[in-house]
């Protein structure tokens, strides 16, 4: 059974854990501060500070780029030009944003992903911005969102994944069960979620005769309307609509329910959903995902069930005082739990970016690093998402990616631009504005006299987890001393954080 957390277990290392699990770590300063707050508050006011909705985005609103129109009546730029501008967009968002909102953001977009691809023409990239944006509000947790069941409502009428699954092409004639089959297997129920084959037929048939209208230009707000309605001239209706000529192939059942607890008749996508999570089974696999995410691959199937009952029961799918739950677990706090999670490629990006204080990269090197760590987010590799870096068929770590994760600090540490394999993107860099070397290693400790402070330092601000072994601290001495006499002592201090990055503890968090 789930165990709340006591005050005596707060620390600097518990507190670090739980920044980096909600978030993506933070500046030495921002850390101390927040165990400051744990500390002096308690543990609650801690887990408080990071689950409360506060994240509204304004700092990182829809850019221009997504609504501006050229001469010819086309959205700006070609489809690598947004792309590019999504995922730097995107990246931001990661590094700039709240750091629970943030976190939640890419987790949605995980567990609901959606590809570029089916989305590439001049209007219907509408469709993947407008996605974008529900998940958005969702992450912020602000207001009535941040509701699973009502993001998956939003889902299933959204433009991009009707789109995305072929859900308009469904008919009564010739039902695709692609929605309906990934609806129940992926997005709520899992694979062993308790339905059969007859319930994602079911399934399809609900949802079967949504429909996309015909964009003739973007229109930046979606909103249901009657087909018939006749939209304001110049305003071209945006968004999806139920088929009201459609062959309804009804009555079905679903689940063991033959009709709707009211007694109604199964007749929509929408009561199906509600069956669905209604079920059980529904908020045991969110829950379960929720815990492989953010504490570990191997959930207490007791701790699940209690989560599931509290998270349907008593918060109605609301996600984040489920997180609270969890935040305030002995089971989040386990020693086997800290520092033992792998980092994924987003994790290791925007924490890299925190841990060295460094701008966000321009767009093109960021999209091209992020491309070459596997981590292409306009493009999942498929509607799973993608494979966890302890789950088969992942490449984050493949001998390729895990090259450039050793390479990949020397941006920051050595101004070094070799690891982006596109001419361009090095060009981008010419006026990047470095690293501030005085905060990370101040002068006074860049002598052999002063190096246990020094790595204690370095280590805490890289690798606050993952405490350095006796030998590994000898060959970072025996390496600063020598680099340090044949050259200076910051290209050595510079060295130093190169090798400790390189390490394979980095990669945990």
């Amino acid at each position: 059974m789930l165990s709340p957390i006591t005050q005596d277990r707060w620390s600097r290392r518990t507190a670090d854990h739980l920044y980096h699990r909600a978030g993506f770590g933070g500046s030495p300063a921002e850390r101390e501060a927040f165990y400051q707050l744990g500390k002096n508050q308690g543990v609650e006011a801690a887990v408080d500070s990071l689950v409360l909705p506060s994240e509204t985005w304004e700092s990182l609103p829809k850019p221009d780029w997504s609504t501006e129109i050229d001469p010819n009546g086309d959205l700006w730029g070609g489809d690598s030009d947004r792309r590019r501008s999504f995922v730097a967009w995107y990246m931001r968002m990661l590094k700039e944003g709240e750091p629970l909102a943030a976190k939640l953001l890419k987790f949605l977009l995980d567990h609901l992903p959606i590809d570029m691809s089916t989305c590439s023409s001049e209007t219907r990239f509408m469709y993947f911005i407008r996605y974008f944006e529900m998940l958005r509000r969702h992450a912020a947790g602000m207001g009535s969102d941040g509701n699973f069941k009502t993001l998956i409502s939003e889902v299933s009428w959204s433009e991009a994944m009707i789109n995305m699954l072929d859900l308009d092409d469904s008919s009564a004639n010739e039902i695709n069960e692609n929605f309906g089959r990934e609806l129940l297997e992926l997005f709520t129920l899992g694979v062993n979620g308790g339905y059969a084959e007859s319930d994602v037929g079911a399934a399809a048939e609900a949802f079967t005769g949504r429909r996309l209208y015909r964009m003739q230009s973007p229109h930046p707000e979606a909103s249901q309307r009657n087909p018939e309605e006749l939209a304001p001239a110049g305003t071209p209706p945006a968004s999806a609509y139920q088929n009201r000529n459609r062959q309804d192939l009804l009555p079905k059942s679903f689940m063991g329910h033959e009709r709707m607890p009211d007694g109604r008749t199964i007749s929509s996508g929408d009561d199906i959903i509600e069956l669905i999570f209604g079920n059980i089974a529904c908020a045991q696999h969110l829950v379960w995902k929720f815990w492989r995410y953010f504490v570990s691959p191997n959930p207490d199937p007791a701790v699940i069930d209690e989560l599931a009952i509290r998270f349907r029961d008593q918060y109605s799918y609301q996600i984040r005082p489920l997180l609270r739950d969890l935040f305030l677990s002995e089971e989040f706090f386990a020693e086997n739990t800290m520092g033992q999670q792998i980092k994924d490629a987003g994790d290791y990006l925007i924490c890299l970016q925190k841990q060295f204080g460094a701008e966000t990269l321009p767009d093109r090197p960021i999209e091209n690093l992020a491309n070459q760590l596997n981590y292409n987010i306009a493009y999942p590799p498929n509607i799973a998402g993608w494979p966890e870096p302890v789950a088969s068929g992942n490449e984050w770590m493949s001998a390729g990616a895990l090259l450039l994760r050793i390479n990949a600090p020397a941006i920051w540490a050595e101004d070094n631009y070799d690891v982006f394999d596109d001419w361009s993107a090095r060009r981008d860099l010419d006026e990047y504005q470095g690293v501030d070397w005085d905060e990370i290693a101040p002068p006074e400790l860049r002598s052999a006299d002063n190096f246990p402070l020094l790595i204690a330092r370095l280590t805490d601000r890289y690798m606050p987890l993952c405490p350095l072994r006796k030998s590994q601290m000898r060959i970072l001495y025996d390496h600063f001393l020598k680099t340090s006499q044949r050259l200076d002592s910051l290209t050595a201090v510079k060295e130093l954080v190169r090798m400790i990055t390189a390490l394979p503890e980095y990669q945990m968090q």
